[in-house]
């Protein structure tokens, strides 16, 4: 029993050093990203989106959204794409297998009618069952698919579109009506390098511990995920961002394998693999963020998706991206698999050490301040390099409300949150998506540093 005390005390201890060691490259990563968001606001942004409204120069952009359901919600959040403003903004509507209630509802809420225009099937998908248009002077396109998952309907929204661009955003966070025009201006800048553009800030805070809690977390990962990352030209989407990518780009990729995370991380590997120069543009514009939850049911179902999302890009890794794709995850797996993983491993520990007696008082002492203390710095440190990099006029009420919200967050919610990852990773995707990922894959990318090989999907025919 003494030999079993001492190699518990001493797991113990090894597992607050490393997560002490952990929240430093966390910390020096939102430093960095600190670092970035400074320069970009010295350098300046200039808005041209009122020329970019007016000039028939600027290519067109095709929105794609593929709503779950027929119901008030889904209806609500297509209307906000047809109200955004650009030049020529093209929806195209995906509808998943809907029933013939559904397909009415929507026939009625955007006055449908058949449409003879025919869909290139250059991405492989369920059957196309009807194309319609409205009779409104509106750019709407809906196509009634066969069901076949989320994925499945995204490349079908692929296939349907007509313009060299295509804009992805996210009906669950709240964007602005002018956030075509600001995502499309990366994109006219550096015509030939710039593939895609992932625009957005962080979640703003709110009254509410959830509120706070959830901003917290957006805040920190927007300044690593897009700031910090921008940085090395390996920009990711953050939660609630607006993403804009080209669509030859896309095809080239193989669609959609699952959300905008592994597109974005494909799209690095093939350009990487090609050797050229390119750019995945951040824009860190007030033009698109995710809704700050109210409830901690909303905090729970938010957090739980992102790991989702995560889990299955990570385990699909190597068929999306080769040997790049850990070099794009290995931080976020880190910080959001690993370290949950032995923060919780190390107090189960702990707590039954000190009670058996094996544990002493320094080593709770060590293992509070490499999780709890180091924390509550990681989440300080970020509002305060947010303000930093941009000072704004924002309330200083609510920014010191989201200062001091880093001291319960990290008593009882970062435990319980560490949970919720955890589960979230665990839950397994859907088998379609997952059937998709292996299955659209095939011949060579060369990874750029090495040249290792890995899956590539194949270069689509066009279709006739």
């Amino acid at each position: 029993m003494p030999h079993a005390g001492l190699a518990v005390s001493a797991v113990v201890q090894a597992l607050a050093v490393l997560l002490f060691v952990m929240g430093m490259v966390t910390f020096a990563t939102l430093a960095r990203g600190c670092f970035v968001l400074r320069r970009m606001a010295l350098a300046g942004r200039h808005d041209h989106a009122a020329a970019i409204l007016k000039s028939p120069l600027v290519p067109a952009v095709s929105t794609i959204a593929v709503p779950p359901d027929a119901s008030a919600e889904s209806l609500r959040a297509t209307r906000r794409l047809l109200d955004l403003a650009f030049g020529r903004n093209e929806v195209v509507i995906v509808l998943d297998g809907p029933t013939e209630a559904a397909l009415e509802t929507w026939s009625r809420e955007l006055r449908l009618c058949a449409s003879t225009r025919g869909i290139a099937g250059t991405l492989e998908t369920a059957a196309i069952r009807g194309v319609y248009e409205s009779r409104d002077p509106i750019r709407v396109v809906v196509i009634d698919k066969a069901p076949g998952g989320p994925v499945d309907a995204w490349n079908a929204g692929v296939n349907a579109a007509t313009s060299p661009v295509i804009a992805v955003l996210d009906t669950a966070s709240e964007f602005q009506p002018e956030v075509l025009l600001r995502l499309i201006q990366p994109m006219l800048e550096s015509v030939d390098e710039t593939i895609a553009v992932c625009g957005g800030v962080s979640a703003p805070p709110a009254a509410g511990f959830a509120a706070r809690f959830g901003a917290l977390e957006s805040l920190r990962t927007w300044l690593t995920l897009g700031a910090a990352f921008a940085g090395r030209n390996l920009t990711l989407p953050f939660p609630g961002c607006a993403l804009m990518a080209r669509r030859s780009a896309v095809l080239e990729a193989g669609g959609f394998t699952g959300g905008a995370l592994e597109l974005v991380v494909r799209l690095h590997a093939l350009a990487l693999a090609a050797e050229k120069p390119y750019r995945i543009a951040f824009l860190p514009t007030p033009v698109s963020h995710s809704r700050t939850p109210a409830t901690y049911h909303d905090l729970r179902r938010q957090v739980q998706r992102e790991q989702s999302e995560f889990a299955h890009a990570f385990r699909n890794r190597v068929a999306i991206a080769g040997p790049f794709g850990w070099q794009a995850l290995r931080g976020l797996y880190w910080e959001r698999s690993l370290r949950p993983k032995l923060e919780t491993a190390a107090c189960v520990l702990a707590a039954a050490g000190l009670a058996m007696g094996w544990v002493g008082g320094a080593t709770v002492v060590l293992l509070l301040l490499s999780t709890v203390a180091m924390g509550m710095v990681v989440s300080m440190a970020a509002v305060v390099l947010r303000e930093v990099a941009e000072p704004s006029s924002a309330d200083e009420r609510r920014m010191a409300a989201l200062f001091l919200a880093a001291i319960p967050e990290n008593l009882g919610y970062r435990q319980v949150r560490n949970l919720w990852l955890m589960a979230g990773f665990r839950k397994p995707a859907d088998s379609r998506e997952a059937s998709r990922a292996r299955t659209a894959q095939g011949g060579e990318v060369r990874e750029p540093s090495r040249g290792r090989t890995a899956q590539q999907p194949p270069r689509a025919a066009t279709g006739t």
